[in-house]
């Protein structure tokens, strides 16, 4: 009897000890999110932990352009000046990224691929059937490939903002979506 005890004791301990990971799993499992998705997750959760809390020194440009942010049009812009000032204005629109994430705090934030949201508001840029015509008569909508919505995790069914991967690279291309005329696109200095 005792020796029972020691053996159900042992496969609760263990189970209890997977159970994280096999809940981890089978979310993404049971999402079916595709390799790309995988891998533009990463990418995303290596940038905010390589950012979070840091002061803007201690952040390498080299190191976001290189690894995290889709920025390779800029830098191989062969005017300067333009270069200059794309990268000038990247850094007032990278601490909108930035300052979300710190007040918010990297604990309390995940992200997933958009197309899970195709019921909530934040999916309109995306759906076809309720995108305006434009004046030449085509519907102005964006692809939902490559997006992933951010929320706080005690609140997924409520996201509140989009970021576009690059599709080649994985990297984070864009965090602001603007509204202009009907029609909303994320503001990027890098042309697809």
């Amino acid at each position: 009897m005792r020796y029972m005890r020691t053996q159900i004791g042992k496969i609760v301990i263990g189970f209890l000890l997977l159970a994280p990971y096999i809940c981890s799993g089978q979310k993404l499992n049971s999402e079916k999110w595709s390799e790309s998705e995988k891998a533009q997750y990463t990418k995303l959760t290596e940038l905010v932990h390589y950012v979070h809390k840091k002061k803007e020194t201690e952040i390498s440009k080299d190191t976001l352009f290189q690894k995290y942010i889709y920025f390779d049009n800029v830098l191989s812009d062969t005017v300067q000046q333009r270069k200059i000032k794309r990268l000038a204005a990247f850094d007032d629109l990278f601490q909108y990224f930035r300052k979300t994430l710190d007040s918010i705090g990297l604990e309390n934030l995940d992200a997933k691929p958009i197309r899970f949201y195709k019921d909530h508001k934040i999916y309109e840029p995306f759906d076809e059937k309720v995108a305006k015509k434009s004046i030449d008569g085509k519907k102005m909508y964006t692809k939902d490939s490559n997006v992933f919505a951010y929320y706080r995790k005690d609140e997924p069914e409520n996201p509140f903002g989009s970021l576009l991967f690059d599709p080649e690279t994985d990297k984070l291309a864009a965090w602001i979506m603007i509204n202009q005329g009907g029609y909303k696109y994320f503001l990027t200095f890098n042309l697809f």
